[in-house]
């Protein structure tokens, strides 16, 4: 059986997205016989959520609008009262759904993308697979020697990590989906390590729709506009 593990990154961009995450979600659900998640990976989407969700409550709150400054001849004029009453009424606005999304970051429950990731997560057809010291170690050593998967942080090692504990795990033919370049600029190093490691076949795609084809799933139309919109932003 083939195996599919889907990076954070997909994940977290849900968050950005013009779509229904609880349908590409609902996507995601019908391969859970085939998913494996790395335990680091619950670890950056619940790290990561908060900073997302902080820089969108931040943009709304920029949206707040100034006191209107007009001279007294124009003060009198009732529209004036309207338009102070209208800055005040859309400032309140502002106020409400910054409150909202401070709420979704202190409680996941309150997050449609978080519930439903954790949701997934939780099913007992998904395989949780945990870090060991042992890996933890061997990701270092990666890290040091400079072999792909190379996080981004001079000082982090998640995604050698997660590589690590997916050679250390697994024996089938695995299907990764990433959005994340170290991956796929590095597609022929992990795809003959992968093998040599478990004697399986790699594929990585940045397209979830991909494995769908594991089960016989068409992709829903969120997946697909998610998809073509990501493709096209990356280039």
């Amino acid at each position: 059986m083939t195996i599919v593990c889907i990076d954070t990154n997909l994940f977290l961009e849900l968050y950005e997205s013009d779509e229904d995450p609880e349908e590409i979600v609902a996507d995601i659900r019908a391969l859970a016989a085939h998913l494996v998640v790395p335990d680091i990976i619950l670890d950056e989407f619940l790290r990561n959520r908060s900073r997302i969700l902080d820089r969108i409550a931040d943009d709304v709150r920029r949206r707040e609008t100034g006191e209107v400054r007009l001279p007294a001849i124009i003060r009198v004029n009732p529209k004036a009262a309207d338009l102070q009453r209208a800055g005040e009424e859309y400032n309140r606005a502002v106020g409400a759904l910054y409150g909202d999304i401070a709420a979704m970051i202190a409680d996941p429950a309150a997050d449609p993308v978080a519930r439903a990731f954790l949701g997934l997560s939780g099913d007992p057809a998904v395989r949780i697979i945990h870090r060991t010291d042992e890996l933890v170690a061997r990701a270092h050593r990666r890290k040091l020697l400079g072999n792909p998967p190379k996080s981004t942080g001079k000082d982090t090692i998640g995604d050698e990590l997660i590589w690590e504990t997916l050679l250390a795990n697994l024996e089938d033919d695995l299907l990764f989906v990433t959005r994340d370049r170290t991956y796929r600029n590095h597609t022929a190093y992990l795809v003959q390590e992968y093998r040599e490691r478990t004697g399986s076949a790699l594929t990585i795609t940045d397209r979830v729709s991909d494995a769908l084809a594991l089960v016989g799933r068409p992709p829903s139309p969120a997946l697909v506009s998610f998809e073509g919109r990501n493709i096209v932003n990356s280039g």
